[in-house]
């Protein structure tokens, strides 16, 4: 009882984001709900108090850093309610909360995080602002439960801004990846172009300058829409921040490359897919949906199950 009198719309939101996307920092959950970090801090630890989330403090040069949140067993149990489905079967079957812990001791929280990070800063940039929208967000473990072991990438989103639409798939590159394993990933990539027929982009963030100039060497000729920033650029994801690879020197917004040419490749692949699949449903730009061997679509709400 304590719980249902104390909940609210933006309670529920940030339960389904930590359900999705595993752990948020509280100044991600600052930017995305909240106008101060004082407000954040206080609410967060309301909801730590009612035992819907758990959090944790890594240490950042041997110092406590800020608390990470991760679901706790009744913030899944709300989840699954809200998801309409048995609660009871839900938890018992599929929720551990030392599970969810385990990420704090893991070698991927780093990348979890940043990889997270990107998202995070496209729903602020979008919070005061009524012509654009981040209006999906799929993370990477849901990446990989839906496309079917074609390739694993670090997050999907699709960016509304007036009228143009880009949908994108995230590479966050934090450096310790040999680049010919990540020029590996191209030719994953392109089955993706083949089997959905989504003109989509792949946006590689690295930690700096050398390893962005060593990444578009790597992927150079490869046939695929890449854009790559720095982690210093991708603050601010929405601005001209993107740099296509046959645009050296020049960096784009967002929303501009849904009118940047693609390459021949990729056109190509993604007409034939389109002329296979005549019938079919596919990803579309304009609406969001994306069928790998069948059909399905994210509801559109940012934070839900495929979404």
């Amino acid at each position: 009882m304590d719980v249902a009198s104390s909940l609210t719309d933006r309670d529920r939101t940030i339960l389904r984001l930590l359900r999705w996307h595993r752990v948020l920092t509280t100044s991600q959950i600052n930017v995305m709900f909240f106008r101060d970090l004082n407000t954040a801090q206080h609410r967060m630890t309301r909801l730590h108090e009612l035992r819907l989330v758990e959090r944790f403090r890594p240490l950042r040069s041997g110092r406590d850093g800020e608390y990470h949140y991760v679901l706790d067993r009744l913030g899944a149990y709300v989840v699954a309610v809200m998801a309409n489905r048995d609660p009871d079967r839900e938890i018992r079957m599929r929720w551990r909360t030392d599970q969810a812990l385990s990420i704090a001791t893991s070698q991927r929280l780093a990348h979890t995080v940043g990889a997270n990070d990107l998202f995070v800063r496209f729903v602020a940039a979008a919070r005061h602002r009524a012509d654009v929208e981040l209006s999906t967000w799929w993370g990477e473990r849901y990446c990989k439960e839906r496309f079917a072991g074609i390739v694993y990438p670090d997050g999907v989103g699709v960016w509304r801004e007036g009228d143009a639409t880009v949908v994108f798939c995230l590479e966050y590159d934090r450096g310790s990846e040999q680049l010919v394993r990540l020029a590996g990933k191209a030719g994953h990539y392109a089955r993706l172009e083949e089997a959905s027929g989504c003109a989509f982009w792949v946006l590689v963030v690295v930690p700096g300058p050398r390893r962005e100039r060593g990444v578009r060497a790597a992927l150079a000729g490869t046939g695929l829409a890449v854009a790559t920033a720095t982690r210093a650029h991708a603050l601010t994801p929405e601005s001209a921040v993107w740099a296509p690879l046959d645009a050296e020197g020049t960096r784009l917004r967002l929303a501009e490359l849904a009118g940047w040419p693609r390459p021949a490749a990729s056109v190509a692949r993604v007409a034939e897919a389109a002329r296979l699949r005549a019938g079919e449903s596919a990803l579309r730009t304009g609406d969001g949906q994306l069928a790998i061997g069948r059909s399905w679509r994210p509801d559109g709400q940012m934070g839900t199950e495929g979404a």
